[in-house]
Parts: structure tokens; C-alpha cells; sequence
């Protein structure tokens, strides 16, 4: 089992994202922005993070960042999730992210997603 960081505005897509990680039998850490997602790693060690790019507060690309530079996130997964077209894949990648999911996000992604994030 894994504990995952799911990051996003949108209410409905953070309990659906936890909704099919439980499905998984994956832990579930909500936050709904830039400052909950800075909270949550004040006291939670996850083992990947669902990070979402337009929120209200930061903006997850330049989260996505400032976790690659710190040393307790450096390592952790990061699949960024964004309902942006064209799908923002090159610049997730030069973030640091370890992959992209475009919304709406479907349970056959998100799987194989986490495997090749190495979270099963």
C-alpha cells in the first residue's frame, strides 16, 4: 500500500482520485492547494504525489520545482494531472515531474501511471 499526495483545486476530482486509489488499496492525502500541499509535507512522507498545474494559490509546475530541489521530496514521484490542451507534457517533464495525466482521468491511466512511477 502506498500513501499518496493528491493535489487539486477541484473537490470532485481529488475525492475521485481517492476513491480509485482506495480501490487500489492506496492511501489518500488530500490537499486542495499550494499552501495544503506545503502543510501536508510538514508532517507526511508520501510515496508519490498526484500534483494538478492550475491552483489557486501556486502553480504546480513551480511545485513540482521546489519538491525536486528539496532533499526530502527530491525523490518522490510526481505525476502531473491537468485538464490543459495541448497536454502540457514537455513542460512537466522539464519540472521534474515523472509523468503527465490529462483530465478527465480515467482508472486504466492512472494504474499505469503509478506501475511505471513504481507504485503498484
Amino acid at each position: 500500500m502506498a500513501k499518496i499526495l493528491v493535489v487539486d483545486d477541484e473537490h470532485l476530482t481529488v475525492e475521485m482520485l481517492s476513491s480509485y486509489l482506495s480501490l487500489m488499496g492506496h492511501e489518500s492525502i488530500p490537499a486542495y492547494s499550494g499552501r495544503q500541499t506545503w502543510d501536508r509535507l510538514a508532517y507526511e512522507e508520501p510515496d508519490l504525489i498526484l500534483l494538478d498545474i492550475q491552483l489557486p494559490d501556486e502553480n504546480g509546475l513551480e511545485i513540482c520545482r521546489k519538491l525536486r530541489a528539496g532533499d526530502a521530496t527530491r525523490n518522490v514521484p510526481i505525476i502531473i494531472i491537468s485538464a490543459h490542451f495541448p497536454p502540457m507534457t514537455k513542460e512537466a517533464t522539464a519540472a521534474g515531474a515523472n509523468g503527465y495525466l490529462a483530465k478527465p482521468i480515467k482508472l486504466d491511466a492512472l494504474k499505469a501511471s503509478l506501475n511505471s512511477s513504481g507504485v503498484s
